[in-house]
């Protein structure tokens, strides 16, 4: 430790052991002693600037510092002052307000990433703005009043302790080690959304919003683990990341079962219509349907056409259109009989089909328009 950082170092360690002064001398002395090389190497980066000043714009102030070594060694909170209660159950409301505003924030920009990733659209993106205000309402109370009061809240203790435990401290110790190559791993992510975006539906606003957060990723990540404020921008982004991760992973493999699905199908081979539509023939006239009844004259429902060499008999299926009342065109398979489309309109009186018919109607009738005689056989 050079001799320029000495005198900061020492002033940040007494106010540190003086809002530890509710602890046994000796732990205490083991604290200070953990803490110091961390102090020093703070006051060392800071160089010619090195003072107490300095060193509490990067680390918060020391009595906040000393709560988070409190919070994070399973150290009592300190004792509050007498009469400040009230006080301190409004710290922690407005604290735990900050933390899940910023869990919040999280929760809504992975939905954002994985609907961008799954759709390929960038609209989900617009969930970011109900992010926005609860990210930058947590930025500002870690700005302002620092990570001490969330630290010391029992939820987040008993976190950090679990953390600390024997079966989560070797997973802890990974992912700190391996941040520096997330933070990289994750903007090259970010960038390669917004690539795919501008592809497939040539949004720029997109693929610009997206390299700013990149940016602000590969700034802040780094810097997150000395200064825990900006735990408030990099958690959101994150999980951002890992949506859209998520969402593209679910993407092609949904992609992929398609084309699998559609190369096991064996085609068939009928007439086509004018829009390439294939068709069943009987004669000249084009079939849309067909029912089918047992012995007995019942109709029978689902019922699936095979050819003679096992190919499916595959038309086009139809169906109504809820917001025009048309008939639109929903699918093909060889699962008979379909639903009879019926369009018309009404009248101002509600008549089907009436004098002045201008509201149109489209309904799919599953019923069987007839019944069948079947002949016995001889």
């Amino acid at each position: 430790m050079s001799t320029h950082s000495q005198p900061a170092v020492r002033a940040y360690l007494a106010r540190v052991r003086t809002a530890l002064s509710d602890l046994p001398d000796a732990e205490i002395d083991e604290i200070v002693d953990d803490v110091r090389p961390h102090l020093a190497e703070i006051a060392e980066g800071l160089g010619e600037r090195a003072s107490v000043a300095a060193m509490t714009e990067e680390l918060g102030t020391p009595e906040s510092y000393a709560a988070e070594v409190r919070a994070a060694g399973e150290y009592p909170p300190a004792p509050p002052a007498k009469g400040a209660g009230r006080a301190v159950e409004s710290g922690r409301a407005v604290a735990r307000m900050a933390l899940y505003g910023m869990l919040l924030g999280a929760v809504i920009a992975a939905f954002a990433g994985g609907g961008a990733a799954a759709s390929l659209d960038s609209e989900p993106l617009l969930l970011l703005l109900l992010a926005a205000p609860t990210v930058a309402m947590s930025v500002a109370y870690l700005v302002t009043r620092g990570t001490a009061a969330i630290a010391a809240l029992p939820e987040v203790r008993a976190v950090t302790a679990a953390g600390r435990g024997d079966k989560m401290a070797p997973a802890v110790r990974w992912l700190r080690t391996a941040g520096p190559v997330w933070w990289v791993l994750a903007a090259i992510g970010l960038v390669y959304l917004g690539i795919v975006l501008v592809v497939k539906n040539g949004s720029a606003v997109a693929l610009l919003g997206l390299l700013v957060l990149a940016g602000l990723l590969l700034w802040a990540g780094p810097k997150s683990g000395r200064d825990r404020a900006l735990v408030a921008v990099t958690l959101p982004l994150s999980a951002f990341v890992l949506g859209a991760g998520l969402g593209l992973a679910g993407s092609l493999i949904e992609t992929t079962r398609f084309s699998e699905l559609r190369a096991e199908q064996v085609p068939t081979y009928y007439p086509q219509g004018p829009n390439g539509e294939p068709l069943l023939r009987y004669g000249d006239q084009d079939i849309d349907n067909l029912y089918v009844f047992d012995s007995e004259g019942a109709p029978l429902t689902d019922v699936f056409l095979y050819t003679e060499d096992g190919r499916p008999l595959v038309v086009p299926r139809h169906g109504c259109d809820p917001t025009t009342q048309e008939r639109i065109r929903t699918g093909e398979d060889n699962r008979f009989p379909r639903p009879h489309i019926e369009q018309g309109g009404y009248d101002d009186y509600g008549v089907p089909n009436g004098y002045n018919a201008h509201q149109p109607f489209c309904r799919e009738v599953t019923e069987v328009p007839f019944t069948a005689a079947i002949p016995v056989p001889r």
